[in-house]
């Protein structure tokens, strides 16, 4: 060959890798991994930033039970089986069971804890009219077992007078509520500005490690003129109170400070009354609800209006703010592998009547592995399967909810600390009526009213749905208005058809979304009131979740706090 014609393939040859690998460049790049720089691999620190005005990624890795420290247990026994003597409960469905089995839980309880078991089978439930739930479960140490998904069902057959009412409720004490004023009390003795777990009090003397203690503070006109909410103005005592409910680990009277179980996450000044509540008693614990399926009969009414939540005699009305599941007063308690199902009767392919499961008043749960679907009513305010009204610290992992209005909603400004992990929400906006589906006028999974706070969505799934924190000017006073501040989106996937937004954002002072993945990418900063909610949202990583580093927020942080300690959700 002419050394000539050598040199000039040599040149073509070397053309040819070169645009190759300028060609690969945009390929490589997007695979590259990457960090948010919120959180860096070295010198993450929340406790040093101002809550209300840095950017900051919280520690969530308390959330869930006993902090994530301790898997939920599977308890073992004292096993009472209802279809045993003394209780007899029948497991065909042909005859209500719901005496029987509430008489085993009493009876557990009174034992100080046990397994009421129910085998493969139906059971039928039901709620009287003077009662607010089919059944009770309010004593510690309690667990409500099935032989499983599939093989054990528990349907409830009232269905025309169950308005705010539940099918099982776990029920704690009054005296523990967010909004609980016991006497003994102090004021704290600083500002707090950072999340923290040490909290500086004027009277360290009046707490022991073990005491249950509400860290809260009023809202004022000052926090609402702080927080450019005129909507808000004159409805204060209306709001409630940015408040924590949390265990004392420690006692420095020396120091004048408390250490407790999980850090605050939003400003408490003295000027807004923030004090510490030490309560009498602590919350409902150690109670759990696993391995069966739910359902509702339907209510057989043929037309579902916004307008009848609030009008007798409607169907709409009848069932309205029902829930299978209602938990309240607790801590450390669980729901895993529970998943609703349509009865046979069922025509309309409802499996439940409006709500699936309420948390109110909850601290430290783990809610597991729960698949709730299809209720009938979805309109002004119903049918939202897993609602938390107000839940602190709750971990919800490898949840899903379809064919619903709200998947997952979190409200109130006693909302904080929670994760949602590996959860789906799928076809949104939905109820089935009386023929199997109709629009509602709400959807999505979305932070809903009255300043939820720091709380993450972790790697979740929008399925024909999204996950917003919005600026919501609806609903009578108090009106929704500001929904969010310091809550992150991380790692969002969007799939499905529709054409929205995977994630929509417009939290006060700082929200984050950071990587969004799958074919429904995109991030929505909408501007519905920018005079109160500006600056923008951060985000990051719009349509690279794939490479983003952590995958997971929540798992690295739990690894971050307890290494080789942690507890697999």
């Amino acid at each position: 060959m002419a050394p000539a014609t050598f040199a000039m393939l040599l040149r073509a040859f070397v053309s040819l890798l070169v645009f190759a690998a300028a060609a690969a460049l945009p390929a490589a790049a997007a695979v590259m991994p990457w960090r948010s720089e919120l959180y860096p691999d070295q010198g993450w620190n929340p406790e040093t930033a101002l809550l209300d005005r840095d950017k900051v990624i919280q520690d969530f890795s308390y959330a869930g039970y006993r902090r994530g420290e301790a898997p939920v247990p599977r308890v073992a026994g004292p096993l009472l089986d209802v279809t045993a003597a003394p209780f007899l409960a029948d497991a065909s469905g042909l005859r209500d069971a719901t005496a029987a089995i509430q008489a085993a839980l009493d009876a557990a309880g009174a034992a100080g804890g046990g397994v009421v078991f129910l085998p493969a089978g139906t059971y039928a439930l039901s709620v009287a009219p003077e009662a607010s739930q089919a059944l009770l479960l309010s004593r510690p140490g309690v667990v409500l077992r099935g032989a499983g998904r599939g093989r054990t069902f528990l349907v409830n057959t009232t269905f025309d007078a169950m308005r705010g009412k539940a099918v099982i409720r776990v029920k704690g004490p009054d005296g523990v509520r967010l909004g609980a004023r016991p006497s003994r009390q102090t004021p704290l003795a600083a500002d707090l500005l950072h999340p923290t777990a040490r909290i500086p009090v004027c009277d360290a003397s009046l707490f022991s490690p073990g005491d249950t203690v509400i860290i809260r503070n009023d809202i004022t006109p000052e926090w609402v003129a702080e927080h450019r909410e005129p909507g808000w103005a004159g409805l204060e005592g209306k709001l409630g109170g940015i408040s924590y409910r949390r265990a004392v680990l420690a006692v420095d009277r020396e120091g004048g400070a408390i250490t407790v179980d999980a850090p605050v996450r939003y400003a408490l000044r003295l000027r807004d009354g923030a004090r510490v509540l030490r309560l009498s008693e602590p919350p409902l614990a150690e109670v759990g609800l696993e391995d069966f399926s739910v359902g509702n009969i339907q209510h057989p009414g043929r037309v579902w209006e916004i307008p009848d939540t609030d009008k007798p005699g409607t169907p709409g009305y009848a069932v309205s703010n029902s829930y299978f599941f209602v938990l309240e007063q607790a801590r450390d308690c669980w729901v895993r592998r529970v998943s609703s199902f349509q009865p046979p009767e069922n025509t309309s392919t409802a499996h439940l009547l409006s709500g699936g499961l309420m948390l109110r008043n909850v601290t430290h749960l783990t809610i597991a592995d729960v698949s709730l679907r299809r209720p009938q009513y979805g309109s002004g305010g119903q049918g939202y399967m897993f609602a938390l009204y107000p839940a602190q610290e709750t971990l919800l992992v490898r949840c899903e909810a379809r064919f619903s209005r709200h998947g997952f909603s979190i409200g109130t400004s006693g909302s904080s600390g929670n994760v949602l992990h590996d959860c789906v929400d799928a076809e949104t906006g939905r109820a089935t009526g009386a023929i199997g589906g109709y629009r509602t006028n709400g959807a999505s999974s979305d932070h809903h009213m009255w300043f939820s706070h720091a709380n993450l969505i972790d790697v979740c799934t929008g399925e024909d749905s999204w996950f917003e924190a919005l600026y919501r000017p609806y609903a009578p006073p108090p009106r929704h208005l500001l929904t969010a501040t310091h809550s992150v989106f991380w790692n969002t996937r969007g799939t499905g058809s529709i054409s929205d937004a995977v994630v929509k954002s417009e939290q006060f002072g700082w929200g984050y979304v950071i990587g969004t993945r799958g074919e429904r990418s995109g991030i929505e900063l909408t501007k519905r009131a920018p005079a109160i909610t500006d600056p923008a949202d951060h985000v990051e990583g719009e349509g690279r979740g794939e490479s983003l580093e952590p995958f997971s927020l929540y798992l690295d942080q739990l690894r971050r706090r307890l290494g080789s300690g942690a507890s697999a959700p």
